[in-house]
């Protein structure tokens, strides 16, 4: 009998996997914390990220913020694509010549999810064409086909009209980087780093192990539409994980490493992370679920009876620890990381040190 396993490895379409880093991917990232409503302490950052931001953003910004996606944090994964188009640096400056050199069309179908697989088809960019005409209930459909966020959103955006879109488009990014982002720290220098130090390991491996490798713990099987998965670190949004598409490019935004200075003199954050993460119960039940075998979201929410925001929280801290993987494909499941650490070994090890 064929084993299933190599049945599916064998048959899941190719990809090719590459790293990539510049300041226009985080300054998009860093908007999407700011304008979303995800815990702020769920952020490595803190509170004290988003109150300085709100201390440096003038009314302007925020005026302009609003008119053009509210509060609809994910809204600005969707223009991730369009900072690897500008080639180059990858930068903001960069980043904001090319949104200026598209047309206004292009900007705003960026926006409502146009360049996502699921609207590239035939019956997408029907689907694309009605909603931009107005059509009464296009934004829905389209939201749903999607899963490009709200539809009151997407509705707000076409009613706006791709001139104004592009307009405050270029005018957030630009203030938003003059007057917060490059002046809190683009992190230009522990990005590069980072992405230099994979980049020599990852010369000897396929793309599948890069995207663990670079993830810590992503699993990507393939899927239709997607021939490529662009990595790219992220400092700001740690420990959070990013992924978004664009046309047949799966972006995978990852937990950025720490540079040396910001270590400082603690030189087992890696063990502590790991002990942080098993002093929960909610964590250590959650351990216990996933030995049993991978599973969906929905199905942790069933098994342990928490809310979808409250579980992320948690299994990113699992993740960050490396205690756990996350497999993106046709659908995402986690599951055990393979090897769990041995806890009396690297406590012995830490304490027989000093």
């Amino acid at each position: 009998m064929a084993n299933p396993q190599l049945r599916r490895t064998v048959s899941a379409p190719p990809f090719a996997a590459t790293l990539e880093w510049g300041t226009g991917y985080e300054a998009l990232l860093a908007l999407s914390m700011f304008t979303g409503d995800e815990r702020q302490d769920s952020y490595e950052v803190g509170k004290a990220w988003f109150a300085r931001t709100r201390a440096a953003a003038s009314s302007r910004l925020m005026t302009a913020l609003k008119a053009l996606v509210g509060t609809d944090g994910p809204r600005w994964f969707l223009l991730l694509g369009m900072v690897h188009e500008a080639a180059g640096g990858h930068d903001v400056d960069r980043l904001l010549a090319h949104i200026r050199g598209r047309r206004a069309e292009d900007v705003l179908i960026a926006l409502v999810g146009g360049r996502l697989p699921a609207l590239r088809t035939a019956e997408g960019q029907s689907l694309m064409k009605a909603a931009l005409a107005g059509e009464s209930k296009a934004a829905q459909a389209l939201a749903e086909r999607s899963h490009a966020g709200s539809p009151s959103v997407i509705r707000r955006l076409i009613q706006s009209g791709a001139t104004e879109v592009k307009r405050l488009t270029v005018e957030v990014i630009d203030r938003w980087n003059r007057e917060v982002f490059s002046p809190m720290g683009d992190n230009a220098v522990a990005l590069a780093a980072d992405v230099n130090a994979k980049a020599k390991s990852a010369r000897k491996m396929s793309a599948h192990q890069l995207v663990d490798f670079a993830t810590g713990g992503v699993t990507y099987e393939g899927e239709a539409g997607i021939d490529r998965v662009l990595l790219v670190p992220s400092i700001v949004t740690r420990p959070w994980i990013t992924i978004s598409d664009w046309d047949s490019t799966k972006i995978i935004c990852y937990r950025g490493a720490r540079s040396a200075d910001e270590a400082g003199p603690e030189p087992d954050r890696d063990m502590v992370l790991v002990y942080r993460a098993l002093g929960d119960e909610t964590r250590l039940r959650l351990l216990r679920e996933l030995a049993a075998g991978d599973r969906r979201l929905a199905e942790l929410v069933q098994a342990l009876g928490l809310s979808k925001s409250t579980l992320h929280g948690h299994l990113a801290v699992l993740r960050t620890a490396g205690l756990i993987r996350l497999s993106i494909g046709a659908e995402k499941k986690y599951g055990l990381r393979p090897g769990l650490p041995d806890l009396n070994r690297i406590l012995t090890e830490y304490i027989g040190r000093s």
